[in-house]
């Protein structure tokens, strides 16, 4: 690794993560989209609890078919989803499971404004969580790449980082590969000196 933009930065991630493993839970989530645009749908959830213990994985039908760049990505086909449920008839269980808690994305702002999309497309309200945190930012910081263009951290991919961090990447682009990958990514910030 290079020389940290700022090592006060790097040290309270380190604290951010330690904090994260103190709790007596968090949640990790991830979403598989037919895309990333306004009128993408989620094809898939994924959360695991702070253990690595999977408390959803589920496959979501969305209402126009998959277009076949975002199945190329993820490795989900419309036929994959014709027996699941709707969003709509997974956002009560969804609701019951990430109320109140602490959730962890990798890139929290892309996964929210899913969550939100798929709400509001089927008039439902707005999921209720605890504190959400975003695991690529905190990961640029605890990286420390500077990028003087856009006057912060470097944003990496979850695989990137994971490598860039000796871990192992594995079922990319899976929901609940990505959240099994983002927490051993925490597990090893918690870890660092």
């Amino acid at each position: 690794m290079g020389i940290h933009h700022n090592p006060r930065h790097r040290a309270q991630v380190i604290k951010w993560a330690q904090d994260l493993m103190k709790r007596d839970n968090f949640y990790v989530l991830d979403t598989e989209t037919t895309g990333v645009g306004k009128g993408d749908e989620i094809v898939q959830i994924g959360i695991v609890d702070k253990n690595g213990t999977v408390v959803m994985n589920q496959l979501v039908k969305p209402s126009q078919p998959i277009p076949d760049g975002a199945s190329a990505v993820h490795g989900i086909y419309d036929d994959d989803v014709t027996d699941a449920p709707t969003y709509k008839d997974v956002y009560v269980n969804l609701s019951k499971v990430l109320a109140g808690q602490v959730v962890i994305a990798y890139n929290m702002d892309f996964d929210w404004r899913m969550l939100q999309q798929s709400s509001y497309k089927y008039r439902l309200p707005d999921i209720r969580t605890g504190k959400r945190d975003c695991a690529m930012k905190q990961y640029a910081k605890f990286n420390g790449k500077w990028n003087p263009r856009r006057r912060s951290y470097t944003w990496h991919k979850l695989g990137a980082a994971v490598e860039l961090e000796g871990l192992t990447v594995e079922n990319a682009h899976d929901a609940v590969g990505d959240v099994l990958m983002t927490l051993a990514l925490i597990h090893k910030i918690a870890d660092a000196t």
